[in-house]
């Protein structure tokens, strides 16, 4: 029994995650254009969302189909499937994928180990990698307390946020050299929005959780996430200095300046010259109009009785397949 809830269970998760995975393909492509619209934390949210969508609704559908036969409830579908009496899984449309030869499921098994972990280790040697780097960073950095950064004696020019539980912002000499007291403000006020926010450890935990998705889509919605979190900081910054037009003005002359190219993918870190300029640039001056609340407050009831309506027939669903 326990042996066949665990394949019922990882049959429907695969399942139900895939389903989500291939609808979000042509659903995003046509949701993205409106999507740049909204504002950032509201596009930052659904992204989060988005990202998580196929490991969540696949975990949830999954446990509420297997439900009935954790509780011994079986009365649901005894009239149809008198199997059920016996303590068989209430996945019942899995149920010839489960009693497949156990050489097959041994195949299978031995596949996704395989699969998990090599992830794992890829995992933990990012892990370490980045360890090993911010550390190097904070060695050869000079703490400034009150400005709140670390200062790398450099003639290159630079400026980004790294670590994952404790980040810190790093900035070049040389950089520190050439920017006012204003811009140093805005830059400073930008990377420690990026800290207190971490963003990093945010990205790291959102591309593993968006395994299911397809490799494509995965990587548009965490590049679009990666703009979204650049543009809150913005925003951060332009609240901290209270002029827009300036931040602007500064994100412009850094962009021109910061000569470093910094390996963000493979050590984890966020630089301040990130992705789409001209889209950050076009929010400062013409930031968006703020979401409807009466809208949001409908759009959230909808899919909250849509989903609800999902985890309602996951327990029956197999009566119509």
């Amino acid at each position: 029994m326990t042996l066949h809830l665990i394949q019922s269970g990882l049959l429907a998760l695969l399942f139900f995650a895939g389903l989500v995975a291939v609808l979000s393909a042509p659903l995003y492509s046509w949701f993205r254009n409106r999507l740049i619209q909204l504002p950032c934390h509201t596009r930052s949210n659904l992204l989060t969302l988005w990202l998580l969508s196929p490991a969540l609704i696949g975990l949830l559908l999954a446990f509420a189909g297997l439900l009935p036969s954790w509780t011994d409830s079986h009365e649901i579908a005894t009239e149809h499937c008198a199997s059920h009496t016996n303590g068989i899984a209430h996945l019942c449309w899995f149920d010839p994928i489960v009693h497949l030869s156990d050489a097959l499921w041994l195949g299978g098994s031995s596949l996704l180990a395989m699969v998990t972990l090599s992830n794992i280790y890829k995992g933990i040697k990012l892990l370490a990698r980045h360890r090993h780097f911010q550390a190097t960073l904070r060695l050869v950095g000079q703490p400034d307390h009150k400005a709140g950064v670390f200062r790398i004696a450099s003639e290159h020019v630079f400026v980004f946020s790294c670590g994952l539980f404790t980040p810190c912002a790093f900035i070049s000499s040389r950089l520190m050299e050439q920017l006012s007291a204003e811009q140093l403000d805005v830059v400073l006020a930008h990377e420690q929005a990026h800290c207190r926010r971490r963003d990093v450890l945010r990205r790291l935990f959102l591309s593993l959780a968006a395994l299911f998705h397809f490799p494509a889509l995965r990587r548009h919605l965490l590049a679009d996430l990666a703009l979204a979190q650049e543009q809150i900081c913005d925003e951060a910054a332009a609240l901290k200095v209270g002029d827009r037009l300036f931040v602007a003005e500064t994100i412009i002359n850094l962009a021109r300046k910061l000569n470093t190219r910094i390996p963000e993918q493979n050590i984890g870190v966020i630089a301040f010259n990130g992705s789409h300029i001209d889209v950050r640039i076009q929010q400062l001056l013409a930031p968006p109009k703020p979401v409807n609340r009466c809208q949001v407050f409908f759009t959230a009831l909808f899919f909250i009785t849509l989903f609800s309506g999902m985890l309602a027939l996951a327990m029956p669903l197999h009566h119509l397949l």
